[in-house]
């Protein structure tokens, strides 16, 4: 019996390990620094400001959650990125809609608030030391 609860779980174990990606959003080399400070980015100055930059797959959306922390979105759609359609934040400067699918995402996380799109927004990773900020993956 203990022979066959340690196959099992065996089994278990490989066939959660052998779950596939099933995004389909393309992979590219981003490694970007900016000087927070330049003027061209003035307004990153306080929490809630962002920006769009170039990069990524489909262009960047770069957001300042907080006084240390910036979260970078790529600007192609989750939903079909091979498509020329950018996410576009909205006028309430909360959530962001993609055009094209009219899906609507919120600013703070990239989490869907309405479909079709069932993926929250790509994200890159950020690091910032009090005046540079790196966007990597």
């Amino acid at each position: 019996m203990k022979k066959l609860c340690v196959i099992f779980l065996i089994f278990c174990i490989t066939i959660l390990s052998c779950e596939k990606n099933t995004t389909n959003f393309p992979q590219v080399n981003v490694n970007l620094n900016l000087f927070i400070n330049n003027p061209e980015f003035f307004n990153l100055n306080s929490p809630g400001g962002w920006i769009y930059l170039n990069g990524g797959v489909g262009g960047i959306l770069l957001y300042r959650q907080s006084l240390e922390q910036f979260i970078a979105y790529d600007r192609a759609s989750p939903f079909n990125p091979n498509s020329d359609c950018q996410i576009e934040v909205n006028e309430d400067n909360i959530t962001i809609t993609e055009p094209c699918s009219e899906s609507l995402f919120l600013i703070t996380d990239g989490s869907v608030l309405q479909g079709p799109a069932t993926q929250a927004l790509i994200r890159y990773n950020t690091y910032y030391d009090g005046q540079n900020l790196t966007i990597f993956n």
